[in-house]
């Protein structure tokens, strides 16, 4: 796969040459794509497992209120 620009997808465009063009289209969304999964992968892999700041830890010990009986 050859690697486009957009200055090289805007050229073919202007020279009427639809199939470089959506071969250039094509080539620079895939890259950009690719770049963006990757970032996802490293961003998934850094937080993987770890608590959010809203999220209570399980060794945490949790007050829980218990509503008195009226009958007794």
């Amino acid at each position: 796969m050859a690697e486009y620009t957009t200055k090289d997808a805007v050229e073919f465009a202007v020279n009427n040459n639809s199939s470089e063009f959506k071969n250039a289209i094509h080539d620079i969304l895939a890259n950009r794509v690719q770049s963006a999964i990757e970032v996802k992968k490293v961003d998934v892999t850094a937080n993987f497992m770890s608590p959010k700041d809203d999220e209570v830890a399980v060794d945490e010990p949790q007050e829980v209120e218990v509503p008195e009986d009226e009958t007794t």
